[in-house]
């Protein structure tokens, strides 16, 4: 793979983990709501699920990217 498609999915785990991530864990703080597209692909969180999986997505994309970013060096 090109180093142009690393950026790219690299690009792609940011946008997941703010449409994901970052914008439902401020929307649960603000409104204990997650918004749609949360609820859609995880269905309806509550309580401590409600704040863990928004961070647990977070978590999991910065890990995507910095081992995209480790193969993207290999290439």
């Amino acid at each position: 793979m090109s180093r142009a498609t690393f950026d790219g999915l690299q690009g792609l785990c940011g946008l997941v983990a703010v449409t994901l991530g970052v914008i439902p864990l401020v929307r649960w703080l603000i409104s204990a709501q997650h918004g749609a597209l949360f609820r859609w692909v995880f269905g309806e969180q509550t309580g401590v699920l409600g704040y863990l999986l928004p961070m647990l997505v977070v978590a999991v994309m910065i890990g995507a990217i910095a081992a995209l970013e480790k193969a993207k060096n290999r290439a």
